[in-house]
């Protein structure tokens, strides 16, 4: 994959079947620290996809010398037919960072 922008790269991984490993080597390439699962968002999560509980929600900050430059959230549901392959029922790119992420996950919570 040629070197572009997160965004981009986000754009085009979100395509692939392989989606959790690809993300992960990308950042763990282009990045200091790779990844982050946030379970305080949970019920936000449940709110945002309308899953079943089961859905898994995968949070990824890419850090460039401890700040952050990209977060990728992806929304994962087990795929029976792939076992090692999880499905990605949907995608989201943020680029406003932690905060602004936190203050759309309160917005949503207060509207319920």
């Amino acid at each position: 994959m040629e070197t572009a922008p997160l965004g981009r790269a986000v754009k085009y991984l979100a395509r692939s079947q392989t989606l959790l490993a690809e993300l992960f080597s990308y950042v763990g390439e282009h990045y200091d620290q790779t990844a982050q699962l946030r379970t305080g968002w949970q019920h936000f999560f449940q709110v945002w996809s309308g899953q079943t509980p089961y859905t898994q929600i995968k949070v990824f900050t890419a850090r460039d010398n401890g700040n952050i430059c990209g977060c990728v959230m992806a929304l994962v549901q087990d795929n029976p037919l792939f076992v090692a392959k999880p499905f990605i029922n949907r995608f989201i790119d943020l680029t406003q960072g932690d905060k602004g992420f936190d203050e759309y996950v309160n917005i949503v919570l207060d509207s319920q």
